[in-house]
């Protein structure tokens, strides 16, 4: 099966992934794992993990799993991200792992865990993704 992280990093240079501090370990067409060194940029007032750091890593992993799994032609966008803060950490590095739920013709559903050093599940999401068709040339 082939491992699309190395472009997929190449790709998220210099963009709202890497700004946020994301890493792509793995992806494949049937799982994308991720991990995310927690630094103080991450946190809100009170020490803890922003939960938006969360949806944000959902929706990235989500997103890209989506994306190697479509035709040529095809892109996406996420149209629904639905994430429970299950754990309130504030240093260490999380792993994120997202499964397809569904892969339809015009829409796909992928499940993301997110866990601590200690693999304590913190967040847990699910992201609802339409299945566009990128227009023909001119």
């Amino acid at each position: 099966m082939e491992d699309f992280a190395d472009r997929i990093n190449q790709l998220n240079d210099n963009n709202f992934a890497s700004d946020l501090g994301l890493a792509i370990e793995s992806a494949t067409t049937e799982r994308v794992v991720g991990t995310l060194k927690i630094e103080a940029r991450h946190l809100q007032p009170a020490g803890i993990v922003h939960g938006g750091v969360y949806c944000s890593i959902i929706e990235s992993l989500a997103s890209m799993g989506a994306l190697i799994n479509l035709k040529a032609g095809q892109t996406c966008a996420g149209i629904e991200n639905h994430t429970s803060f299950l754990r309130s950490i504030g240093s260490g590095t999380v792993t994120a792992v997202a499964l397809p739920v569904n892969r339809g013709r015009t829409t796909h559903l992928w499940e993301v865990d997110v866990r601590d050093d200690k693999e304590r599940l913190v967040a847990r999401g699910t992201v609802r993704l339409a299945v566009l068709e990128l227009p023909a040339p001119a």
